[in-house]
């Protein structure tokens, strides 16, 4: 299928590659049987099995399966394959998050896996959410998931947690965020791209060529996936991601007319998008700063995103960030009432770039939504991160690490406490500075519990 195609099917809502990803048991005894795979199917009570038959297998496969799923009001069509794993590339894989060695081996000791693809919904973070259960119920027992659209290795125990839950995970599971660079002339050249993103209906998210601000210019392709996730943008469509005072404005063109603008070779050009199969030549928007309908680099922005800017979040994410926030708040409040007052090694003078007062504790940071000045309504508010001091059930009183820019009543330092019902986010870091989210904390419960 030619790229115009592509990008034309992609700008009419229409999505012609599924989402492929595999999972591996812990059990010898799993040999993915149709009864076994259509009984566990049935008895998940996460989605309605409507159907479930036998394929014609093709050459490549054990056994091929398509399975009729109701799930949210919408129906999808899963074709399960089995696969050998002595045929899997592990080594080529990255991490999504932390897989510890005994599962990989484990994983690598099994002889199949089992794969499930699914054509996503116009609502991609559900649709990978029914996948992940889905993978869920055939493997109870999961010792590694395989994401072949992002190239990543996930937790089996990450998807016991995600798939349990009612709310999705967050939407940096849905794709990998490359960041490859090269050092010319005492710079270096940096091309960010995304993996994984086409599954979900919109293209790929580029920025190409920047040698400043790299980690401003890796946040800003993050921020405009998430973006996209909710309102996809059309090509050479003007957005504004932010506001410092100024609007930050953003557009997009495919990267086989960015590239005709570049007279020498550059990371990310034609050269590195040659062949079968490769999948950096998949549909890819190529970001740029719009100022005065001229399109320059982002990297304009780069000093203003390191100056803490407003980033629009839309307020679906931030309704789910929430709900997941206060889903598993009950972890953040045991490892924070065994850790807060625990003396340890500080993470913040790489978090805030200072010296903080009790650099011997733990860290842990909420995130609130706090009513903005001369709200018209409710939903109007800013997200603002304080340090937490004390916390229980129903608040947490904190410490406010940024300045406002739309509650005048409140500076940075203030130590206010608030209800758990304005919960928006937490974080937590432990002594070495890794970092724990609602998402990851599996991980920290899981080395509680080995430390009991």
């Amino acid at each position: 299928m030619e790229n115009d195609h592509k990008y034309k099917l992609l700008s009419e809502g229409e999505i012609f590659q599924p989402s492929i990803m595999g999972v591996i048991s812990s059990k010898q005894d799993d040999l993915f049987t149709q009864d076994y795979i259509n009984d566990t199917l049935s008895r998940y009570k996460g989605f309605n099995l409507l159907s479930f038959e036998l394929s014609q297998a093709n050459d490549h496969v054990d056994k091929e399966y398509i399975a009729t799923i109701e799930y949210l009001e919408e129906v999808y069509r899963v074709v399960f394959s089995i696969l050998s794993v002595e045929d899997l590339r592990l080594e080529e894989f990255g991490l999504a998050n932390m897989v510890n060695e005994d599962d990989i081996n484990t994983a690598l000791s099994q002889k199949k896996h089992l794969n499930a693809a699914v054509n996503f919904s116009s609502k991609p973070l559900d649709s990978f959410h029914l996948q992940l259960k889905i993978l869920a119920a055939v493997a109870p027992d999961a010792s590694l998931v395989i994401d072949f659209m992002s190239f990543r290795l996930l937790s089996g125990k990450w998807l016991d947690l995600t798939a349990s839950s009612t709310i999705p995970p967050s939407p940096d599971y849905l794709y990998a965020l490359h960041a490859v660079y090269d050092e010319k002339d005492e710079k270096t050249e940096y091309w960010f791209h995304t993996h994984g993103l086409v599954r979900c209906g919109f293209v790929e998210i580029e920025i190409l060529n920047t040698t400043n601000g790299a980690q401003q210019m890796y946040d800003l392709v993050n921020h405009t996936v998430k973006r996209f996730l909710s309102d996809p943008v059309k090509e050479h469509e003007k957005f504004t991601a932010g506001f410092d005072g100024l609007d930050i404005s953003l557009t997009w063109i495919r990267w086989e007319e960015a590239l005709k603008d570049y007279k020498t070779p550059i990371l990310g050009g034609f050269h590195d998008r040659e062949g079968d199969s490769n999948a950096h030549s998949e549909p890819s928007g190529v970001l740029f700063a719009i100022e005065d309908g001229i399109l320059i680099s982002p990297e304009i922005y780069a000093s203003t995103l390191a100056n803490n800017p407003i980033l629009f979040v839309s307020t679906e994410e931030t309704l789910r960030m929430s709900r997941l926030a206060k889903d598993r708040f009950s972890y953040f409040l045991r490892i924070f009432e065994k850790h807060a007052k625990q003396p340890t090694k500080s993470f913040f003078k790489r978090l805030l770039g200072k010296k903080e007062e009790n650099e011997n504790q733990w860290s842990f940071i909420v995130k609130f939504g706090l009513i903005v000045d001369n709200a018209n309504n409710n939903t109007e508010r800013e997200h603002l991160w304080f340090r937490a001091i004390s916390a229980d059930s129903e608040t947490v009183e904190g410490k406010l690490l940024n300045a406002p820019y739309w509650i005048a009543s409140l500076k940075e330092g203030d130590i206010k406490s608030y209800p758990i019902e304005v919960l928006t986010d937490w974080i937590i870091y432990d002594a070495e500075g890794n970092q724990y989210t609602p998402d990851s904390v599996y991980q920290l419960i899981d080395e509680e519990d080995n430390d009991d």
